[in-house]
């Protein structure tokens, strides 16, 4: 069920055979909305909103018509395209047309009015039984997040947040006061049965949608997951690798594709991540003992270094790592295969480095390393920058890897010390180097 808002509408009419103009304005995020889409239902035209959100609709006939507005940034806060009458007579006023404010949508959805803080956020969806496609009404939703807090000039405090709502009689959410700029992790349950964890941010709209399935007992047989990943070009990415987080791994095969068995049924979070690319998770539907099949393009890592020419086979960058370890220049920490062989977690693997102490990420599986900061003369703590196989990467691909996956792993505490092409100046933090087997 997808819920409707009501567009706010000035006065808006139109000359006969004329054209029609118009403006969108974003209540959300308080700006006039680029480059929507806008249509009138019943006839051909369309138009699409400039910078400034202004449109042009051509020989419009007097009339009574239906209005549609719809934009990617709508769409990933749950609004989908909206909708609202329109009377079109023969005078020169031009449409204006407005977004529901998040204002408006606490009013409407949390009864009450919107305060402006760090957890002014609305997260809303709906919650089905995986196999029959069902409503459940009165499921639980739980939903977690980190509040960061500053306690002094250099330091900085996180504080564990959540939030519990349950489904009304259609298998509706609303859960009003979530953070808006921290990612958020969510999980339904129905009865004895909940769906996977996943992540959900929310970004300046400050509202979200995410529906959840759950699979109820008995009908919780595995499911399957295949699917191919590819780029932008649809050229195949291969020797990556597919999780399902609270399920199996695999790593993709030259041809793109890839097959995970054994998954848990309902909703689940399926990160794909490749060498060279932008890393994705999303939130997947499984249904009891069905195959899902799930295509992923995957978006370059835009990369910026320092102005070194850098030329090399894989092999060269493993042969590298060797040559920096050997020669124990004491500028950084190392550990080799071996000595990560017999370690539980890549967290437990960075625990084990002098310098480095580890913090919760963002979400509330990952994690980040800290390092001394060097602003702040050794007293406080700055969160490394991390590459993996040599790209510029971030900690949340980081905690994807198993031990048994990586070939070594070096820190150094500050930037100067690193091998030249890694020292990222603009940060000034130490960087951790972490060399995969699939380099080999």
């Amino acid at each position: 069920m997808r819920v409707s808002f009501l567009l706010l509408l000035v006065p808006q009419v139109a000359l006969g055979q004329r054209p029609v103009l118009g403006t969108v304005y974003d209540s959300l995020a308080h700006a006039p909305l680029r480059d929507a889409d806008v249509w009138v239902r019943g006839s051909e035209r369309h138009a699409q909103t400039n910078g400034s959100g202004r449109f042009r609709l051509d020989s419009i006939a007097p009339g009574h018509y239906t209005l549609f507005v719809s934009h990617p940034g709508l769409d990933s806060a749950g609004l989908f395209t909206l909708a609202v009458p329109v009377d079109i007579t023969g005078s020169d006023s031009a449409l204006s047309v407005a977004t529901p404010s998040l204002a408006t949508l606490w009013r409407r959805r949390c009864g009450q009015e919107l305060m402006m803080r760090s957890d002014s956020g609305l997260i809303f969806g709906f919650v089905q039984d995986a196999k029959t496609q069902a409503h459940l009404a009165g499921a639980g939703l739980l939903l977690q997040w980190l509040r960061i807090v500053q306690t002094g000039p250099t330091n900085v405090q996180t504080q564990p947040r959540q939030l519990t709502v349950k489904t009304d009689s259609t298998g509706t959410y609303y859960a009003c006061g979530v953070a808006t700029t921290m990612k958020i992790g969510l999980r339904a349950y129905a009865q004895r049965d909940s769906s996977g964890l996943v992540d959900l941010q929310l970004g300046a709209r400050g509202v979200g949608r995410q529906d959840l399935t759950v699979a109820l007992a008995p009908a919780r047989e595995p499911a399957v997951l295949r699917g191919q990943a590819t780029t932008l070009e649809q050229t195949p990415v291969w020797s990556g690798r597919v999780t399902v987080r609270e399920g199996g791994t695999t790593v993709i095969n030259d041809d793109g594709t890839f097959t995970i068995r054994g998954v848990a049924p309902g909703t689940q979070w399926v990160s794909v991540q490749a060498i060279g690319r932008a890393p994705t998770g999303q939130a997947v539907d499984f249904r009891p003992g069905d195959t899902t099949w799930l295509p992923i393009a995957l978006a370059p890592i835009p990369v910026v270094l320092a102005p070194v020419r850098v030329t090399g086979q894989q092999s060269r960058l493993l042969a590298d790592f060797e040559d920096r370890r050997r020669a124990g220049s004491g500028l950084g920490y190392y550990r080799t295969e071996e000595e990560i062989a017999g370690a539980g977690s890549v967290r437990s693997v960075l625990t084990t480095m002098p310098s480095v102490t580890m913090a919760r990420g963002q979400g509330l599986t990952d994690f980040v390393a800290l390092l001394p900061s060097p602003s702040a003369g050794g007293r406080g703590w700055c969160v490394a920058t991390v590459y993996i196989d040599g790209f510029l990467s971030d900690w949340d691909q980081v905690h994807l890897y198993r031990p048994k996956d990586l070939m070594g792993v070096e820190v150094y505490p500050r930037a100067s010390s690193a091998p030249v092409q890694y020292q990222q100046v603009a940060t000034g933090c130490g960087v951790v180097l972490i060399w995969t087997k699939y380099l080999k």
